[in-house]
């Protein structure tokens, strides 16, 4: 005889069943509607751009990706930025370039021309049109190179490559415009993304988000992350900029870190403080993080026009515990090429 409890009959006994109330499946019409009303409070977004249908959307509730987008689905996309001054584009091009090495890193297939060169015109094409329909003169564009929708898959096999776009206002930055009188930092004891992933570009920026999250619980902002060797390494999604007791302006090589485009403008003009006598030298170079706590002025830097002046750093000033004057001078002539220079700008035009 079977043991008591045994065969068909217990294993039915078993069997858990839910009780889930009935739901209604929205409409075309509902659903939208909702969407508008859930998104109207959140960041404006002027215009987005999908390669997948090859057009533009103005309409919030329409900006949306396939759910089986690999950009969801793995974090298998990379993205970038560039800026809108004054109804001009800004320094697209350095972001570009960066934007496609990462791509071939993450051996995303490039989604349009025949080459990398092709693909960057086409890419430059269509950020400019969508900057233009969303009537944005000043504003800040992200980009997204995606393995694309297709399936739940782990590899991109039958998913087809995409092309984000979208334009958000000024108000939509990381960085808000209090940060530039001065900001409190802390030292983050988080791991540095490993080598491939800190040079790329992608979606995976988990860690930057626990970065900035550890620093914010202490009453910081960005976090200030700290590499095996003790030397800085960067905020989580800025770079990291000294003023040292003898003038010299230094930050971080690229060798553990993204290669960020605002601190290379920063070193770019900052060669003119040389020639003034205001620095005596522009560096790139390991820096300990007793070097870096001896310094007289701290910035951090992202997204073309954002230097943020750091004046406290773990509850101890940064020199005089005020905004340093090589600082302002950096912001000023950062704020001119941005706002009158010609070598890394495209005129738009408006309708």
């Amino acid at each position: 005889q079977p043991p008591a409890g045994s065969g068909a009959g217990a294993q039915v006994a078993k069997r858990r069943r839910l009780e889930v109330p009935p739901v209604k499946c929205l409409d075309r019409e509902t659903y939208l509607a909702k969407m508008k009303e859930v998104l109207s409070p959140m960041v404006q977004i002027g215009a987005m751009y999908s390669s997948l249908v090859d057009g533009i959307v103005t309409d919030p509730e329409l900006m949306a990706l396939p759910i089986h987008d690999h950009a969801i689905v793995r974090g298998h996309a990379v993205f970038d930025t560039c800026s809108v001054v004054n109804g001009r584009l800004y320094r697209v091009d350095i972001h570009l370039d960066r934007h496609i090495d990462s791509a071939l890193s993450a051996r995303i297939p490039l989604p349009f021309g025949e080459s990398s060169e092709a693909c960057k015109e086409r890419m430059r094409t269509i950020i400019a049109q969508t900057v233009v329909a969303s009537g944005f003169r000043n504003a800040s564009v992200r980009y997204y190179t995606s393995v694309g929708p297709g399936n739940f898959g782990v590899t991109p096999d039958g998913c087809r490559p995409a092309f984000y776009v979208v334009v958000m206002g000024k108000a939509a930055s990381v960085i808000k415009a209090e940060d530039m009188k001065g900001i409190r930092e802390y030292t983050v004891d988080l791991p540095l993304k490993p080598g491939m992933l800190a040079k790329t570009k992608s979606n995976n920026y988990m860690l930057n988000v626990l970065t900035a999250m550890a620093s914010k619980d202490r009453g910081g902002n960005y976090g200030i992350l700290v590499d095996d060797e003790g030397c800085i390494a960067e905020s989580c999604v800025l770079n990291c900029t000294f003023i040292t007791k003898d003038r010299r302006l230094i930050t971080p090589s690229f060798d553990k870190i993204l290669a960020g485009t605002s601190v290379r403008k920063i070193m770019d003009v900052a060669h003119r403080l040389v020639a003034e006598g205001v620095l005596t030298a522009v560096s790139q170079e390991k820096i300990q993080v007793a070097t870096a706590k001896e310094c007289v002025e701290m910035l951090l830097s992202g997204g073309d026009t954002h230097l943020v002046p750091v004046t406290h750093w773990d509850d101890k000033p940064v020199g005089t515990g005020h905004v340093g004057e090589v600082t302002k001078r950096l912001i000023q002539l950062v704020k001119e090429d941005a706002e009158e220079g010609v070598d890394d700008h495209y005129d738009l035009e408006y309708a």
